[in-house]
């Protein structure tokens, strides 16, 4: 049977822009779905899908990745053996791939230029303290929080934690480490320079403070666990993320990297996709 997308050939498109309107083609060819059925579609298939990143290449502003030019066809129809579309992709990316470099001058601007599209609104290189906690928590009605245990971050804030807890029509989000789950407590504990014994009393201290919060009346505050590894911690307060990075260093305090990010922006989708798949992982508890 011939496919019904057949007569649509990416080894046509001579530019990334031409590239995304074959995407957007097969797209409609399927139907037109939602970005939301798509982002359930490559959930269902352990192919990442987030609806930004989606929304970006089928807009044609840069290439790209092939994993998701590769997912995003497979979800509207494209057949497993029509190769067309990976030696489509493999022929562009040698094409940018050959551009000569701009000159050294021209650099800074270069690099630079992503910064509004990112959303990136400060890059710091200290945590806790230095941030206008205050000022996130204000006004916020939807909290996430993405982290290993968080103990001190959240002794820091309890008053603040207290207020939002208190607002009704609020939300709270907490995504902490799996404490039943011997390899997570096993790798985070060695990173945290602690025995797996503390780590898990830690993580379930934080979990029963985040519940104590509770009240009838306030915000609707959820906690969940999830295995695995940290590379970063997150917390979304509404339109804005603060991203920090871990250390490899075990000396306490040590400086990392942290950004603030908003929406619009780059930066805060990647956040948004994150915790959808975080959220997927996890288990409410």
């Amino acid at each position: 049977m011939t496919s019904p997308t057949a007569d649509i050939d990416p080894l046509d498109a001579t530019t990334v822009a031409e590239f995304a309107a074959c995407l957007r083609q097969v797209r409609l060819r399927a139907g037109n779905p939602s970005y939301r059925a798509l982002q359930q579609w490559g959930a269902r298939n352990k192919v990442p899908l987030p609806r930004s990143t989606v929304q970006d290449a089928l807009a044609g502003r840069r290439l790209p990745r092939k994993s998701l030019v590769l997912g995003l066809i497979r979800a509207c129809g494209v057949p497993v053996d029509d190769r067309r579309w990976e030696n489509a992709w493999t022929r562009l990316a040698g094409q940018a791939g050959s551009t000569p470099a701009p000159p050294r001058s021209d650099l800074h601007r270069a690099l630079t230029r992503d910064l509004q599209p990112a959303g990136l609104l400060r890059v710091g290189a200290t945590y806790l303290g230095e941030l206008e906690w205050k000022q996130l928590f204000a006004e916020v009605t939807e909290l996430d929080i993405v982290v290993a245990y968080g103990q001190t971050w959240r002794n820091l804030h309890a008053r603040e934690l207290a207020q939002v807890a208190a607002r009704p029509g609020s939300r709270i989000r907490v995504f902490l480490a799996d404490p039943d789950h011997a390899f997570t407590l096993d790798m985070l504990a060695d990173r945290f320079d602690i025995t797996p014994e503390e780590l898990r009393t830690r993580i379930v201290a934080t979990r029963r403070a985040y519940g104590a919060l509770r009240h009838p009346g306030g915000a609707r505050i959820e906690v969940y666990y999830r295995p695995g590894d940290r590379v970063f911690s997150f917390y979304r307060f509404d339109d804005i993320a603060v991203v920090g990075l871990y250390s490899h260093s075990r000396a306490r305090g040590a400086a990392v990297p942290v950004f603030v990010c908003v929406q619009p922006g780059e930066l805060y989708d990647f956040v948004q996709d994150e915790l959808a798949v975080i959220l997927d992982q996890s288990r409410l508890v």
